[in-house]
């Protein structure tokens, strides 16, 4: 059976920045372009799935909240970007842990790459592209993702 490759994906300080002027109807900063068509570049050079890691897998299955969420699948899905899956919620866990159970539950995985602009991603360091506020996901990081994707 063939590896598929995987982005773990955080959404604050990726596809946003502090420049982001578009809000969700709840009010949240949401996503720009330019970050979208990063990602998307990502994905285009490496055919790696999307697995949500981002804070805004929360509400998701909550009617009464997830209006935020809905929003954000349907901007993916405008650049034909479908979610493959979402890290667990395990209460006083931080994110890394969160990945490395994913990633224990899906031996399908080969290479993979972790977007975020937070550090608490071990123990998977050697795979994180790390994003600022200011600027959200740009052409360097994307690159660094296709790098780490593609084995080199």
């Amino acid at each position: 059976m063939e590896k598929i490759k995987v982005i773990f994906l955080d959404v604050d300080g990726v596809l946003n920045s502090d420049r982001t002027v578009r809000k969700t109807q709840g009010g949240y900063t949401f996503v720009d372009n330019r970050q979208m068509k990063n990602l998307k570049h990502i994905i285009n050079m490496t055919g790696a799935k999307v697995v949500l890691s981002s804070d805004w897998r929360y509400d998701r299955d909550d009617p009464r909240y997830n209006g935020d969420y809905l929003e954000l699948e349907a901007e993916l899905l405008k650049y034909g970007i479908r979610l493959y899956g979402f890290t667990p919620e395990l209460p006083s866990c931080h994110r890394g842990m969160e990945i490395d159970c994913w990633l224990k539950e899906h031996s399908e995985v080969g290479d993979f790459v972790i977007l975020d602009d937070r550090a608490d991603i071990e123990p998977n360091k050697d795979h994180w592209v790390q994003t600022v506020m200011r600027r959200g996901l740009g052409v360097e990081e994307a690159e660094s993702a296709i790098h780490i994707l593609n084995g080199k």
